[in-house]
């Protein structure tokens, strides 16, 4: 969505906070901003464009400033402009904020603050909150910011400060992720824990409803609807810097690519969770799987494999499942619920609304305490590590590895397969990190076929059953980060319409195992051929080559070399694949 940083300590802040955005860039990219504290002012530099440009050309940047607070944007109310740009401020300039989410009343409240003489100078939700909060303010900045806070409906993630309250940082949060980075001496506040890491590895993460009050010596927490206080964990980060930085690639996708035998063997180490909660979701007679985007594609290998054993389960979008699937939960069904980042906004109010109606909740998360997390009755963590790339690589194939190792547990719990086939699955997807660095290694060859196929203005994906998700993954990834038209279709449904669009030189990668239905994939491909269309194999065989490996683990591995191939097409187009255009990371409004 959008990213939001916060400093408050003894060292130059907007040096600190201009190296905080840039690590929270991934969220959001079409402009930034800085507000500090100097000599009794707030001092505002803001404007559209990436943060090392806004940061060039920023005159703040030799401020002897303690104290600040930044944004970096995805542009939801307005378009990408230096007005548009967070942070924004009231008419007198005393109150400064940086806000990510949407402001539902947005229009109501302009309306009312514009007729009491309020002057607005950008086409943003977020510049009614400062205005609020001077119309509201009678001396007290921690009263006017929570009286304005009470005021808004709709997801926020707040940051304020007062320019007659120098030392302190206002913070609120509901529905969009906020953390505070514990330092010595000092504190940071930010929207996920890559722009801390680097500071410190002690959070307290902020909940729903709850907003604090940040100096550099202390942090107090309180209820936004009571005021009381709250005793809040300081948690540890177990991630490292390295883990969080390019280590030496051209991108950050390409580093999380070459992650993904990580992925499969982190993913490994949720195997007790794994069989704890297949034991809880054996007693349900109905299995969704909720999720969004990439993580919808790892819930539909998860269907498949859970359908491969005879479990009945079925994928729902989140964004769909919210207000309509949802009236069919009750205490009889489960829900899987899958995410990256833990806070994505459908996913969420969809777990919400079903655990109201009594359905038993765990999910398959990335983000240790992330929303998702507190919500579920169960979590299984992907162990992935924090992923950069707005396009989720490695993050999909640990979702796709733990989906699958838990309908591997629950067959083994129903009695649906014996022990000693699970204990082959499971031999086989500890040779598959193996197995993915033998297709990275072919990586100069899949490079040469993208370039090939880089100025094509169409591409299809084939795939049946359990790969099928794998193409839909393929064609969305190519999407994201080339710009180039892309669809994914079941092999059976070619001929229901998709074969008209098939002509000469049109691209047709069909991922194809080697399984019970590969003649039906071959007869696909023909019919394709005989439109003269160009035809690529992720097969044992193909042009896109992969190693043997069980079928069932097929969506694991075929999946790599679609990710070089949407990588390298993108990159020679000369297109960075880490900051696709009009999309973010973690996306937390609706």
């Amino acid at each position: 969505m959008c990213g939001i940083a916060g400093y408050t300590g003894e060292r130059n802040a907007p040096k600190i906070l201009f190296d905080m955005l840039k690590k929270l860039e991934y969220r959001g990219y079409d402009s930034a901003g800085v507000a500090c504290f100097y000599e009794g002012k707030t001092i505002v530099s803001r404007g559209k464009g990436k943060v090392d440009e806004v940061r060039k050309r920023s005159k703040i940047n030799d401020l002897d400033s303690k104290i600040g607070i930044a944004h970096t944007r995805w542009a939801t109310h307005g378009e990408p402009s230096d007005e548009n740009s967070h942070p924004h401020s009231d008419c007198t300039k005393q109150f400064t904020v940086c806000h990510n989410g949407i402001v539902e009343n947005y229009k109501e409240l302009r309306e009312e603050l514009t007729a009491r003489g309020h002057k607005f100078l950008s086409q943003t939700d977020t510049e009614v909150i400062p205005h609020l909060i001077e119309e509201i303010y009678t001396g007290n900045f921690e009263t006017a910011f929570v009286s304005a806070v009470k005021k808004l409906r709709g997801s926020f993630a707040l940051v304020a400060i007062d320019s007659c309250s120098p030392d302190e940082i206002l913070v609120a949060r509901k529905e969009s992720p906020l953390i505070i980075g514990i330092g010595i001496g000092e504190n940071f506040i930010a929207s996920d824990t890559p722009a801390v890491l680097s500071e410190t590895k002690k959070v307290i993460i902020l909940e729903d409803l709850e907003y604090g009050i940040i100096k550099k010596n202390s942090v107090s927490i309180k209820r936004l609807d009571t005021g009381l206080p709250l005793e809040k964990a300081v948690q540890d980060i177990k991630w490292d810097v390295k883990a969080a930085e390019k280590e030496g690639f051209d991108h950050y996708m390409l580093k999380e690519i070459f992650e993904e035998p990580a992925a499969v063997k982190n993913a490994l180490k949720g195997l007790d969770d794994i069989k704890a909660a297949a034991k809880k979701l054996s007693k349900y007679g109905r299995i969704y799987i909720v999720a969004c985007g990439t993580a919808s594609y790892a819930g539909l290998v998860g269907k498949y494999v859970f359908e491969r054993f005879g479990i009945c389960a079925e994928t729902v979008i989140a964004s769909e499942f919210r207000y309509s699937t949802v009236n069919t939960t009750d205490k009889k069904c489960a829900v899987i619920a899958v995410s990256q980042s833990g806070e994505t906004a459908d996913t969420l109010a969809s777990v919400k609304e079903a655990k109201n109606r009594g359905a038993y909740i765990v999910s398959v998360v990335n983000a240790v305490g992330s929303s998702l997390t507190r919500l579920a009755d169960d979590n299984i963590y992907a162990y992935s590590g924090p992923e950069i790339a707005v396009a989720s690589t490695k993050a999909y194939v640990g979702q796709a590895t733990t989906l699958t190792l838990l309908a591997l547990s629950e067959a083994r719990e129903l009695g649906k397969i014996t022990e000693a086939y699970q204990n082959e699955i499971l031999d086989d997807l500890h040779r598959m990190p193996d197995k993915i660095n033998m297709v990275l290694n072919e990586r100069e060859h899949i490079k040469k076929l993208a370039l090939q196929l880089r100025d094509c203005k169409s591409f299809f994906y084939l795939g049946r059953r359990l790969n099928y998700p794998t193409a839909l993954e393929g064609a969305l990834k190519l999407k994201e980060i080339s710009y180039v038209h892309a669809e994914a279709y079941p092999g059976g449904e070619l001929k229901h319409g998709p074969l008209a669009l098939l002509e000469k030189g049109v691209p047709v990668i069909c991922v194809a195992p080697n399984d019970d239905l590969k003649e039906k994939m071959e007869s696909n491909m023909q019919e394709a051929r005989a439109r003269k269309a160009t035809i690529i194999r992720v097969a044992e065989d193909g042009e896109l080559k992969v190693p043997v490996c069980d079928p069932i683990l097929s969506p694991i591995l075929y999946v790599v070399p679609l990710h070089l191939f949407a990588y390298y097409l993108s990159t020679g187009k000369g297109i960075d694949p880490d900051k696709p255009r009009n999309l973010a990371k973690s996306v937390t409004v609706e």
